[in-house]
């Protein structure tokens, strides 16, 4: 499914957020959403969400209303995964992750056994197979990552909104979680993630969006967005004169052991 949103204006408290954004997500791309804090990032994802609702016209599926879907049929193709995402209670693993399949029911449906070959697929990739009976506040902050993205995988969307996924992750868990949304991209999906953190941003995405102030500074390939203008103007940083180019500065040094790798 290609997402199109065009001129996307939102004011939250009297204040406006969103300043005539647009945006287009391509099927099977990765695309990253970066910007300092409070340039509309997290407005721009809860809009397509749904969780705010912007003028019927603005937001395309494949050309048509957005808004023409209904709530079930947007729940099927367009999964959000957010900041605040977790679970209080004691419930399993394997119960959270096979909520993802709740769009796919009717009422009072039960899974059936093709909802049960998507669940027992999705825990094996994000290697939670061997966590399925632990109760969900045992689990640390990594494991309780993995399982959130679990449950939105197990949608099968089309489209996955990530709000800022690796947000207090050690750098292996930030890593396991970008292979697992890249992994969704390589299945034929597509993400738009909020990132800070501008090497996952570099290394991982597709494509950049860079925001500013409500306004898109830049779009485009992170080699054409990671400019040094651009960076002065949206963080107010300098590259160091020794780097070559502003992509170089962001390489990733390190990555995931073999070991710890998800399944591709």
């Amino acid at each position: 499914m290609r997402l199109e949103a065009k001129d996307l204006h939102q004011q939250l408290g009297g204040q406006a957020i969103l300043k005539g954004v647009s945006i287009e997500v391509r099927e099977g791309e990765m695309l990253g959403l970066i910007g300092p804090n409070g340039a509309g990032k997290t407005t721009l994802l809860r809009l397509i969400a749904g969780i705010l609702t912007p003028p019927r016209e603005k937001l395309l599926a494949d050309g048509q209303p957005l808004a023409n879907l209904s709530q079930s049929e947007r729940g099927r193709k367009i999964a959000y995964l957010t900041q605040e995402g977790t679970a209080h209670w004691p419930v399993s693993v394997e119960r959270i992750v096979a909520l993802g399949r709740l769009p796919h029911l009717g009422t009072w449906q039960k899974p059936g056994e093709e909802d049960d070959r998507v669940i027992q697929r999705v825990l094996d990739q994000t290697g939670l197979s061997g966590l399925t009976d632990r109760s969900f506040p045992t689990l640390s902050g990594g494991e309780k990552a993995r399982v959130l993205l679990a449950r939105a995988l197990t949608v099968e969307p089309e489209v996955l909104l990530a709000d800022e996924p690796v947000a207090a992750l050690d750098p292996s868990h930030q890593l396991e979680m970008m292979d697992l949304l890249k992994m969704h991209c390589g299945q034929g999906g597509s993400v738009v993630v909020v990132l800070h953190d501008l090497r996952l941003a570099a290394h991982y995405c597709d494509r950049l969006q860079l925001l500013l102030d409500g306004k898109t500074l830049a779009t485009g390939d992170p080699k054409s967005v990671l400019t040094p203008d651009n960076l002065e103007k949206a963080y107010g940083i300098r590259i160091r004169e020794d780097k070559t180019s502003a992509v170089e500065a962001f390489e990733m040094t390190w990555e995931l052991g073999g070991s710890q790798r998800p399944d591709q």
